[in-house]
């Protein structure tokens, strides 16, 4: 079946290995997108276009609200409403896992 490849030696991966790698594939996709959510966020809560036509807009691209975010916040803005967010996606990952493994076996 597809996704189902067992070991030469009749041995795979326990359930737990699964969830594990599961949740440490959530842990690491959620620290590195985190950054790109939040200003996904600042977007889409921002009234005004996202224009430099604009003026009154405080965001008018990626990388100028980057920058801005930078400077005016810190780094550790980028990381706001972090540890929620990872909870769900360590326990969504280790799930996923799961379900494929048992689903494709």
């Amino acid at each position: 079946m597809v996704g189902y490849d067992p070991k030469p030696d009749g041995r795979n991966n326990t359930k737990f290995q699964v969830a594990v790698a599961g949740s440490v594939s959530g842990l690491v996709t959620r620290a590195l997108i985190s950054p790109f959510d939040v200003i996904k966020i600042r977007f889409q809560l921002q009234h005004e276009r996202l224009s430099r036509s604009d003026p009154s807009a405080k965001y008018h691209g990626i990388l100028q609200a980057s920058r801005q975010i930078l400077q005016e916040e810190g780094p550790t803005a980028f990381w706001k409403g972090h540890v929620p967010a990872q909870i769900l996606s360590i326990g969504y990952g280790a799930v996923q896992f799961l379900s494929f493994e048992m689903l494709t076996e």
